[in-house]
């Protein structure tokens, strides 16, 4: 079942006009996508709050209500983009993408790993390349998440995205070659070579410090003599 929303048309944009919209209770937002023009939006701030509670708010399948000069429009949305404050728990701004029931679409799906790995237990170095997989699938078939079990994997082991296997009702689009992640083994020999170039320049300035008594012991063995000849 979609969640449900009911927003507002605006006419007003730019940084002032969001700033009143949100200390009123709202947020600005912006509906694009399937046979529509990109129209600007407000939705109240506790309404979108209760949508994206217990999600990360990507890819939600929303049935919207947009009000405003007198008429009310239905779509079907799914939320695009929630941007936020980096570091306040506050919501800036919001996409929502119209899409059909009946025509797929492309989306990410974020990868979530599941389990420790037995090689990074020992020491090794997880190394993911792809935190998210594309798939294409009908709206009401999106995946909140992609789970990648990773708990056998060794050092030297890896993950291609055809590791994956079957994800029900959709199709991955990414190269089936493409790596997922890799168990990597501990940098040890980095680590060595880096002891011995600090040990080799400790001794070089010790070397340095040594040979500087007797430079200027010199220097006053050629003054002295300089001195006799006159």
């Amino acid at each position: 079942m979609e969640a449900q929303l009911i927003v507002e048309r605006r006419e007003l944009k730019g940084k002032g006009p969001a700033r009143r919209l949100r200390a009123a209770g709202y947020i600005p937002a912006v509906l694009y996508g399937h046979g529509i023009d990109t129209q600007a939006i407000k939705v109240k701030s506790d309404a979108l709050k209760e949508v994206l509670r217990g999600t990360g708010g990507r890819n939600v399948l929303v049935d919207l209500t947009v009000e405003g000069d007198g008429k009310k429009e239905n779509h079907l949305v799914m939320l695009r983009e929630v941007q936020k404050h980096p570091f306040k728990e506050k919501i800036l701004h919001v996409d929502f993408y119209k899409v059909a029931r009946e025509e797929k679409i492309k989306v990410a799906v974020p990868v979530e790993l599941v389990g420790e790995s037995v090689g990074v237990k020992e020491g090794g170095i997880l190394q993911q390349n792809l935190w998210e997989i594309e798939v294409e699938c009908l709206p009401g078939d999106v995946p909140e998440k992609i789970e990648v079990n990773i708990t056998e994997l060794d050092v030297g082991d890896h993950l291609v995205v055809s590791d994956i296997g079957y994800i029900p009702n959709a199709e991955i689009q990414n190269d089936p070659v493409d790596v997922l992640l890799s168990i990597q083994a501990p940098r040890v020999e980095e680590v060595v070579e880096e002891e011995e170039e600090l040990i080799a320049e400790e001794a070089l300035v010790e070397g340095e410090a040594e040979e500087a008594p007797e430079a200027e012991g010199e220097k006053a063995e050629e003054g002295a003599a300089e001195e006799t000849k006159e």
